[in-house]
Parts: C-alpha cells; structure tokens; sequence
C-alpha cells in the first residue's frame, strides 16, 4: 500500500501541470492594440469565450470604440470594450482548443478558430471557409510589460 502511494506521488509530481488553466486571463493581442480576457463560457461547460477588456484606442472624441463592422445593424452601436470575440473553444489536446468562433471587430466576419499555447505564447488561427488562415501571436500582458521594461 505504502509502495502505491509513492509511485501515485512520483507521477504527480513529475506529470506536467494541467494545461487547462492556462488559456484563462487575460492576453495581449499583437501590436498591444487590445487585451482579451478568456474565461470558461457561460452556459456552456468545458467551452472557454474571449472577451475584449482593454484597448489601445479610444473612439472619436474619447469615445467607447464601437462595432462599427458588425454585419448586424443593431449591434453597431455598442461598445467593443466588453464585446465577446472568441467562443465555444473546446480543449483537445494538452496545450489545443479548438472548433471556436473567432469575431474579427476590423472586418465584421467571423472565422472557424483553433489555439495553441506554447512556451508562453498563445497561438491564435482563424480561418475562412478552412482554407484562407492567419495566425496571430498573444502574449501575457504583464510578460509584454516586462520585456519592455528590461531594455
């Protein structure tokens, strides 16, 4: 019995730390022109949702920046600070969420999405009719922070 609990102890200490959680917070977009916060989404279990809570630039006259884009005209009116951009991710593997909806504010369109967290780095794709894909790098706000502060 003592010899089971060991081994059990070996495994969690040398198994990598669950990778679930590392999505959740909030990441820089590239350029630093908004921060977008992950959490699980609602209603939705075992789904993580992005919403924009910061951006670089205010709209006209210091304004809240709006939808402008939003192919729905009723939408165009509300702010982008608080607008839901990511949903419905699933995790599929260590590290992969994937099968998302991905709401790009610059075009209007949305896009079939995945993740890849690496090293730090999130790795956000989009992709249009699965074939036309961008790739963009996030980065932890307070990691963007820092690496500017160390030069």
């Amino acid at each position: 019995m003592r010899m089971t609990w060991l081994l059990a102890g070996a495994l969690l200490v040398s198994a990598p730390p669950a990778r679930a959680a590392d999505l959740a917070g909030r990441w820089a977009t590239e350029g630093f022109g908004s921060i977008v916060e992950f959490r699980p989404c609602a209603g939705a279990g075992g789904e993580m949702c992005g919403r924009i809570v910061w951006l670089w630039a205010p709209g006209p006259a210091g304004r809240a920046r709006a939808d402008q884009r939003n192919p729905d005209p009723a939408l165009r009116s509300r702010p982008l600070v608080g607008a839901e951009i990511v949903r419905g991710l699933r995790q599929t593997a260590p590290g992969v969420w994937s099968g998302g909806r991905l709401y790009n504010p610059d075009d209007g369109r949305t896009y079939g999405g995945s993740i890849r967290l690496s090293d730090g780095l999130l790795e956000l794709k989009g992709c249009a009719l699965g074939v036309v894909c961008r790739t963009q790098t996030w980065r932890r706000p307070q990691d963007v922070l820092a690496a500017a502060g160390a030069r």
